[in-house]
């Protein structure tokens, strides 16, 4: 039987909440390894390191919960300001995640760049995207499932699953715990500081101790940054889906869940729009381009088959007729 999102706050709302953090937070005992098919910036850290940021993330989103309910903020509340609340709890993330790492305060002022949410591209574009998912979480954390008024999931609000608020949690932790070390890293001036930063404070991943293994893994990031954002993330708007992360017992995997996209479509660059147009041009041109190449090849098989069947039938001839010759002449 499908385990039900309660509909209201109340005491089964608290309940669902508290059972789906117990149950996100036995998770992180399960291999924490990337299996998807692209890299994440959390791949630098080792398992250890990946639960210490993803538990700083969850202790400052229930801490941000807490204030909402305490604030008494109304569900258009908390859409009016969802860039604003996404931005400060990826700060305050990641002053938690540098905190835990020593007892001193100077690492966060030498980790602390200044305000890139404005200027940096890349980290703007993750959080436009994903604040949509991160501001449904909330909703349904706080007001339970009524408060969600969206026709295009594919079930009512009094049938939403739990799995599915599980889903924007786990992906909500992974991408904006992904955009913590982002920011941490962007800090860093050089890769041999980069390098200095995860060993110091022993969160480095094995496979990235050398420095030509960091470089491989930077420009790698930087060539998959820019596929994302004039590729992947357009196709992803033309198609209405989002790519969502969930840790399984193998490790961190990729999904699709389905989301009507309309008003990203009117935010999107000149770049991003030859993509979509190009899609466009391909579902047009390669039905008929399949069709014709199909009708093609059907002849250039016929005409092959009968000039094979002709020549061979006219090799035969040429035999007979020599050995009737032969014969003859005997």
């Amino acid at each position: 039987m499908t385990r039900l999102w309660p509909t209201n706050s109340g005491t089964d709302l608290n309940n669902e909440v508290a059972y789906l953090f117990f149950n996100i937070k036995n998770k992180f005992s399960h291999n924490l390894a990337n299996y998807t098919s692209f890299f994440l910036y959390t791949d630098l850290l080792n398992i250890r390191s990946k639960q210490v940021l993803f538990e700083s993330f969850l202790d400052e989103l229930e801490i941000l919960i807490l204030d909402i309910v305490e604030l008494n903020l109304s569900p258009e509340n908390i859409k009016a300001l969802n860039y604003k609340i996404v931005c400060d709890l990826i700060k305050k993330s990641k002053k938690r995640f540098l905190e835990s790492l020593v007892d001193t305060k100077s690492i966060l002022k030498k980790y602390t760049p200044l305000n890139l949410f404005m200027e940096d591209n890349y980290l703007s574009l993750i959080i436009s995207e994903y604040k949509i998912i991160f501001q449904k979480l909330l909703i349904y954390i706080v007001f339970g499932s009524s408060a969600i008024q969206d026709n295009s999931l594919g079930f009512t609000y009094a049938s939403t699953p739990s799995s599915y608020v599980a889903i924007l949690l786990e992906t909500s932790l992974i991408q904006l715990s992904n955009l913590v070390l982002y920011l941490v890293l962007d800090s860093c001036t050089s890769l041999l500081q980069i390098s200095a930063f995860l060993n110091e404070y022993k969160l480095c991943n094995p496979c990235y101790l050398s420095i030509r293994s960091l470089a491989y893994f930077k420009n790698v990031l930087t060539y998959q940054n820019l596929i994302y954002l004039y590729i992947d993330y357009p196709k992803s708007i033309y198609n209405s889906r989002y790519r969502v992360l969930l840790i399984s017992s193998h490790g961190i995997i990729a999904k699709y869940i389905y989301s009507s996209r309309f008003e990203d479509m009117t935010n999107l660059s000149t770049g991003q729009f030859f993509t979509i147009l190009f899609i466009e041009i391909q579902d047009l041109i390669i039905p008929k381009l399949e069709e014709i190449l199909l009708i093609l090849g059907k002849i250039i098989l016929y005409i092959f088959i009968n000039l094979c069947s002709n020549s061979f039938i006219l090799i035969i001839k040429i035999i007979t007729s020599r050995l009737y010759t032969q014969e003859k002449n005997k």
